[in-house]
Parts: C-alpha cells; sequence; structure tokens
C-alpha cells in the first residue's frame, strides 16, 4: 500500500496523521502473557521493527510513540543514519526501569533521530501520582519541559487526567489509556513485572472518553484494542476503531501497536480506518 491517504489533523500545530504507530510489541509488551511477550522479542528483530517503519511511513502514518529506552534510541539512530526517515514524528516516552528521569531525559536529547514530543510514562506516572508524589511528577514534567520540547503525560487513570487539567498542569498534551490497568490493583510496572495483575474492564474506555471530550488539550487514546484483546477479527477490529473515532475530539489522535507475524495488522489498521472515515463522511 503506497502512499495510502489517511487524513490528517492539527496536532500541537502540526500536521499528524489521525492513526500513529505504537511500540510495545516492538519491546515485547503484549499485556496478555510472558509467552507472547517472548514470541513478540523472538519476531522483532531490529530489521523487522524497521520494516514495520517502513511500511508505516509508505501507508501516510507520518508519527509514532516508542519508549526511550536502550534499545529503541539504538535502533532509531540506525534508522536515522540509513536514512530511512522520511516524514516520521517521534512522539518519545520516557523510560521508568532508568533509575534517574534526568539520565532518561538526556539520553533522549542526545539522540540523532530527534523527537517532535515527549511524555512522561503513564505506568510511573500513575504509580507516583497513588503514592502521593505530586510534586515529583511535576518536578519530572518540568524536566521534560526544559529541553524546549512540546511536554505530555501519559495515564491509565481518568481522573489524573481531569486533575492535571483542573489544575493547569504545565503540559501540551495527554495520552490517554482506554483501559485502567494501575487502577485497578496493579502495582508494578510492565517493564519490570510485566502484565501480572492488569485488568482489561469493558466499562473503562467509556470513562476515559468522557474525559477526553471534556479537557481542552489534545489526547493521544491508546490500547483501544485492549492490547490485541479485540482483533479477532475484521469486524471487531473496525468495531473497536469505531469507538474510539467517535468518542474523542475531531484533532485528536489513535494510536495502535502491530504484530506483523502471521498477518500484516498495519495494512489492515489502515485499511480499516479510511473505511471508517469515509463512511462517517458519507
Amino acid at each position: 500500500m503506497q502512499n495510502s491517504v489517511i487524513p490528517r489533523v492539527k496536532f500541537l500545530g502540526v500536521e499528524i496523521s489521525k492513526l500513529i504507530l505504537g511500540s510495545n510489541p516492538f519491546s515485547g509488551f503484549s499485556h496478555q502473557s510472558e509467552q507472547l511477550d517472548e514470541e513478540m522479542l523472538d519476531f522483532y528483530t531490529t530489521e523487522e521493527i524497521k520494516k514495520a517503519w517502513d511500511q508505516a511511513q509508505n501507508s501516510g502514518i507520518n508519527a509514532f510513540c516508542a519508549r526511550a529506552d536502550r534499545h529503541i534510541l539504538r535502533i532509531t539512530r540506525e534508522y536515522y543514519n540509513e536514512g530511512r526517515v522520511k516524514e516520521f514524528r517521534w512522539f518519545v516516552q520516557t523510560a521508568p526501569e532508568f533509575l534517574s528521569f534526568q539520565a532518561n531525559i538526556s539520553l533522549i536529547m542526545k539522540s540523532k533521530f530527534k523527537p517532535s514530543f515527549i511524555y512522561h510514562h503513564g505506568g510511573q506516572l500513575d504509580l507516583l501520582l497513588m503514592e502521593g508524589k505530586k510534586n515529583l511528577v511535576k518536578e519530572q514534567l518540568k524536566i521534560i519541559r526544559d529541553t524546549g520540547y512540546p511536554t505530555g503525560m501519559a495515564s491509565h487513570q481518568p481522573e489524573f487526567i481531569e486533575m492535571a487539567e483542573e489544575e493547569n498542569w504545565d503540559v501540551d498534551f495527554y495520552l490517554t489509556c482506554f483501559f485502567n490497568l494501575t487502577g485497578h490493583g496493579k502495582k508494578g510496572l510492565t517493564a519490570i513485572s510485566g502484565s501480572q495483575g492488569e485488568i482489561f474492564d469493558m466499562s473503562d474506555p467509556p470513562k476515559m472518553c468522557r474525559v477526553i471530550k471534556r479537557v481542552r488539550k489534545p489526547c493521544v487514546a491508546y490500547k483501544i484494542f485492549g492490547a490485541g484483546r479485540f482483533c479477532k477479527d475484521r469486524e471487531q477490529i473496525k468495531s473497536a476503531m469505531k469507538f474510539a473515532i467517535e468518542n474523542i475530539k475531531q484533532n485528536d489522535l489513535i494510536l495502535v501497536g502491530v504484530f506483523q507475524k502471521t498477518k500484516n495488522q498495519l495494512q489492515e489498521d489502515v485499511e480499516i480506518l479510511n473505511e471508517i472515515l469515509s463512511e462517517i463522511k458519507n
């Protein structure tokens, strides 16, 4: 699929494709099982990740989210050095396993593939707020702000997005998870303890969507497929994607990860997105 037309929206003054690419599968975070984590890690060699980025760009997707761990930073450097970056904007997610938040930001700033946006990891942010460490979160957000890049925060909990909006935190955008993975008792970060304890409750998406619609700042909706739980067939994918599109703001984005091992999920997602947008338009 070459040069497919994916509508773009104005996101903080930048033209971004409505659909952007995630990276959890690239790092082996299935949010399902340890077995699937391992399968993703075995499949996603460096070249397979680069191929997915190539296809995303050729399909009209001009932005991606990826965590700033040493693995991804190395691959983005290679991708940049190989001249494969056409028009691809990077939403950089902080990596919670770094002992020093500042050290992680310093690594990001040294990257040859420069970010377009930087945001605070949602699981880590939720955990800190649940521990009453609001001031620390704000200090870390200021570290991001001081880079000069647009600053964002991710969260799985609607009330934390509401709090940031009502208290006018110094952020430019939100990443809003459709499922409240940290609010149902999960304590450990996925990067450290895996997905054990995560609950995907179908009553969660409408709650986050109500907040997405209320906040003034732009949002990136993620885990719209429940980390692959709602991708059993094309009809289910379309239903989940349509719900997301209809329940976020006009200039908000949707973020999806893909596991390309058995089928071309990326191509399918682009085709379904265009089907939905065409039906809505007509």
